[in-house]
């Protein structure tokens, strides 16, 4: 198969993965309104919607080449740390901004995609491409960058 047909292969396939999961996190809710315990419920929807950053996560991350895994403590300063806060404040009654976040539930959604996102960005930045002789003869590779 031609690496333009794969490509676009992967991206309709990433595509019909976010939207199938869309329609099935619609039917979950439903069945999670009839959950009477308030705090129960929204551990429901955070999990749903955690999931739903790590489907958008694995989407986008798509393609060929060899995986790069690699921890960076910015994506964990900047998306991860923040994204919990947040998570931690709308449960937490005693945490600064507590009354504004619970207020408001699409605070906690898009934390909590963030947070599913932002997990497996931390330590795995997706695919890039490497020359073979770069993988045997890893000095060949240095002397290219000097």
């Amino acid at each position: 198969m031609k690496k333009r047909k794969r490509e676009a292969l992967n991206m309709f396939f990433s595509a019909f993965l976010v939207i199938a999961y869309v329609v099935c996190s619609h039917f979950i809710m439903q069945l999670a309104e009839s959950i009477t315990n308030a705090s129960l419920y929204s551990a429901v929807m955070l999990a749903v919607v955690t999931l739903f950053g790590a489907l958008l996560f694995y989407a986008t991350r798509v393609g060929d080449g060899k995986q790069v895994k690699r921890f960076s403590p910015s994506v964990l300063c900047l998306i991860v740390l923040p994204a919990v806060y947040v998570i931690s404040a709308y449960f937490a009654v005693g945490l600064p901004l507590h009354q504004t976040i619970s207020e408001s539930s699409i605070m906690l959604y898009l934390a909590a995609v963030a947070l599913g996102y932002g997990i497996p960005y931390t330590f795995t930045s997706g695919f890039e491409m490497v020359a073979a002789e770069d993988v045997f003869y890893p000095e060949h590779f240095e002397d290219k960058e000097e």
